[in-house]
């Protein structure tokens, strides 16, 4: 890769540009499979606001960047699932996703409570890329208010599929 990739914590001050990366990536290449309850449902949670808070309350939000740009974003729930995980297209197939993915296991490996499984409610677009680290679809597509998704956990024991 010729750009080289900053990952590190989200600044306070980026959720507005975070939250423009994940809309920009998200109608791209999520949005046209959801309904429009689907479509309102997800910026009820991928919001400035929305974000800010969950911030607040423990999550983790891990950014890459590249050149002064926002390239890449990683959001956390505790030390177990991926709630967000958007790169922008210009920088899909760089790693930039499985660096994040990395960095967030790593930043939350220091916890007390050391989980067996990592999961994630997969996009349709993202399921080959999850299965490409290892984690491995363990219920049938689901929807929620519109919101379509595919559960997918990763074992731990299997983290070497991590690595480059």
């Amino acid at each position: 890769m010729t750009n080289s990739i900053n990952l590190r914590p989200l600044k306070s001050d980026e959720k507005f540009k975070v939250c423009n990366l994940v809309a920009r990536s998200f109608n791209e290449f999520i949005a046209p499979g959801f309904s429009e309850e689907g479509v309102d449902e997800f910026f009820k949670y991928a919001n400035p606001r929305a974000l800010k808070k969950r911030v607040e309350s423990g999550y983790l939000a891990m950014v890459a960047e590249s050149e002064g740009e926002l390239v890449g974003m990683i959001e956390m729930r505790g030390s177990s699932h991926i709630s967000m995980l958007y790169v922008d297209k210009a920088f899909h197939r760089k790693g930039v996703a499985r660096d994040l993915v990395r960095l967030a296991l790593e930043e939350t490996s220091s916890n007390v409570e050391s989980p067996k499984d990592i999961t994630v409610n997969s996009s349709r677009y993202a399921v080959p890329f999850y299965e490409s680290l290892g984690f491995i679809q363990f219920e049938n597509e689901t929807s929620i208010f519109g919101v379509v998704h595919i559960p997918m956990a990763l074992s731990l024991s299997n983290i070497n599929q991590l690595a480059k």
